[in-house]
């Protein structure tokens, strides 16, 4: 860590030079900043150079900044973004394309009501002249990106990232929260997005968007954990970002930090998680279970508005169980839509990437981003059919969300124009049974299928990990005990018993789909809850 000396500064200033960058933190009043090198100087030349400066940028073919114009301006900048504050218009800079001049009364307010000291006007029809919209911090004649510090107070959050010396890349952000055992997890200005910056936006449609991601998926010059200690220690720092994860940076989003998970996707209640304490899940009394594997990305949603989407994954549940328990959307799209490349699999017949939204408004933006094009043509001109599993629905006994699916379910025939069927996959089936069943109940033909393909799968997914670790160590990596019960029980499983189990999967599939779905005649819609809901504090271990 080199020390460089700073310029005056608020309160206490640390500034230092990691491996790739210099980063600059701040405290201004309550709030906590950091300060990311530009490759972009100061205009000014000045010896009076403020601190701070916010650029504005005027529309082109305004000939005047008047006073109704500016403080639009300055209340559009408090209400859009959490990083802009008003002790940052110590010095503006506005910028055009065109000719503009700032009137008297304007420069009066700046400097009377804001303390400005400096005022800079840069007009250029190249945007690469031009600062990006929002407020810096200025130091020995550079301007550097301020980004504001949040604590990861609900302990979501493995490690904080923000931009490397690279634009492509990414480093760990090594800041301490203010509260114990908390980290900082630093966010972008707001304002450097298309909507202040005309042109920019083109082909960057999540420009502005800060993104959680699971610890699951592999960040460029990141290592992953898998909320492993064994597995965080053993191998390098990733060479490659998981195609889902870059799809996002190349579409313009920030990826705010990696999230901790159950290990290795495994089934962890967070008693029962000894590498890394489990998230705190918001609701409630807030010492109720955020569930799993995806836990720390579902509890980063619900509990921070400073974070828009965090990338989850789901298997059989790791998505949607978080999203249930920590009351936020979880949406899992269909399998194979999203790449999975720099993932670490679980069972690659059902691993998906899914994320998790606060609003449906949020979360339908997103999807259309970041699937865009990897979709199918979905539209369907077929009548739809609401299906009600009796044999599902009939597992809830807490009254309550028995009503809350209910009425969901006559808002959705009001909105459709159509009313459920109440049906039992069952007794569809022992009435249409697929001919490999040979009598068997769908309970009988199903009743290994899942663990015995996707148990298999998920251990010897990891025999490379439990090798190198001891080739490197001469002992067995330490696992928790739910990761060590699964992989005991899956050490066992034949591969007669995986091809078997493969096999009645892919029966089930074509039946449901030919019986239940009947994608040909109508456009169904399931009603499946993903579990009976009851009060599941953090001391308890499941079941």
């Amino acid at each position: 860590m080199t020390i460089i000396k700073p310029t005056k500064a608020a309160n206490t200033t640390v500034i230092y030079k990691d491996r790739t960058m210099i980063h600059q933190a701040f405290n201004l009043g309550d709030s906590r900043f950091i300060a990311i090198q530009s490759e972009r100087g100061l205009p000014s030349s000045g010896s009076d150079v403020p601190n701070f400066v916010t650029v504005f940028p005027v529309d082109d073919g305004r000939d005047s900044i008047e006073t109704d114009w500016l403080r639009e301006s300055i209340a559009k900048f408090s209400q859009d973004d959490d990083v802009f504050c008003t002790d940052f218009l110590s010095g503006v800079i506005f910028t055009s394309s065109t000719a503009f001049s700032l009137s008297t009364a304007a420069g009066e307010v700046l400097q009377s009501e804001y303390g400005t000291r400096m005022i800079e006007m840069i007009v250029s029809p190249k945007s690469s002249e031009k600062p990006e919209p929002g407020p810096y911090y200025v130091c020995q004649g550079q301007l550097f990106h301020i980004w504001k510090l949040y604590d990861d107070t609900q302990g979501a959050f493995l490690t904080g990232l923000v931009p490397a010396e690279e634009d492509s890349k990414l480093s760990k952000l090594e800041i301490a929260g203010e509260g114990l055992e908390t980290t900082s997890i630093a966010v972008p200005s707001r304002l450097k997005v298309f909507r202040y910056t005309p042109n920019a936006g083109e082909g960057k449609p999540l420009a502005g968007w800060r993104i959680a991601v699971k610890d699951i998926f592999q960040v460029e010059g990141i290592k992953t954990s898998v909320c492993n200690r064994a597995y965080h220690d053993l191998y390098p720092p990733a060479l490659k970002t998981a195609a889902c994860i870059e799809i996002l940076r190349q579409k313009g989003a920030h990826i705010l930090g990696t999230t901790k998970l159950a290990a290795f996707a495994a089934t962890e209640e967070p008693i029962e998680c000894i590498d890394y304490q489990a998230p705190w899940n918001p609701r409630a009394d807030g010492y109720q279970s955020p569930a799993g594997s995806s836990s720390g990305s579902g509890v980063a949603v619900a509990s921070y508005d400073w974070v828009d989407v965090a990338i989850g994954s789901d298997t059989s549940g790791s998505g949607r169980r978080p999203g249930h328990w920590n009351g936020c959307f979880a949406h899992r799209p269909t399998h194979g839509v999203i790449p999975t490349n720099g993932y670490i699999p679980s069972f690659r017949s059902f691993d998906v990437p899914t994320f998790f939204g606060r609003s449906v408004d949020t979360c339908k933006e997103f999807a259309t981003h970041w699937y865009s094009d990897l979709l199918p043509n979905a539209t369907s001109f077929l009548p739809p059919q609401i299906i009600y599993p009796t044999n599902y629905i009939s597992l809830i006994t807490n009254e309550h969300q028995k009503q809350l699916i209910d009425d969901f379910v006559i808002d959705l025939e009001k909105s459709l124009g159509v009313k459920h069927v109440e049906m039992s996959f069952d007794e569809v089936w022992d009435a249409n049974p697929p001919a490999d069943a040979k009598g068997a109940s769908l309970l009988e033909y199903m009743k290994d299928a899942g663990r015995d393909s996707f148990f298999y799968s998920d251990y010897h997914h990891f025999d490379q990990f439990r090798k190198d670790y001891h080739d490197k160590f001469g002992k067995r990596p330490y696992v928790s005990p739910p990761v060590k019960w699964q992989w005991e029980l899956s050490s066992h499983i034949t591969d007669e018993a995986h091809e078997t189990a493969l096999n009645r999967l892919a029966i089930y599939r074509q039946w449901f789909t030919e019986k239940i779905l009947c994608p040909e005649t109508q456009n169904t819609i399931i009603l499946i809850p993903i579990e009976n809901l009851s009060p599941r504090y953090r001391d308890e271990p499941l079941g």
